[in-house]
């Protein structure tokens, strides 16, 4: 990656490129440059890889228990507002 134009404006469009936000002429124009660009195209492979990390492994989960709870909690509601 050097110091052009189009390093700097595809890396500062890097996260709206990933979430889909670009204008179809946009994306195209970051995603040839990103055909052509090593350095900024392991820049992308690196956060697309992370948000897919993130997205898998960082989920919580809530306990069934729980869950049972609450729905009770809304059942009892219902039937006390009748």
């Amino acid at each position: 990656m050097d110091d052009q134009p189009d390093c700097r404006e595809s890396l500062e469009e890097l996260y709206t490129f990933l979430d889909g936000e670009l204008t179809v002429e946009k994306r195209e124009h970051i995603r040839v440059h990103l055909d052509d660009c090593n350095p900024c195209l392991e820049h992308y492979d690196f956060e697309a890889e992370l948000r897919i990390v993130i997205s898998t492994k960082c989920r919580e989960s809530v306990p069934q228990s729980l869950k049972d709870k609450i729905a009770r909690s809304i059942s009892e509601s219902g039937a006390d507002a009748s």
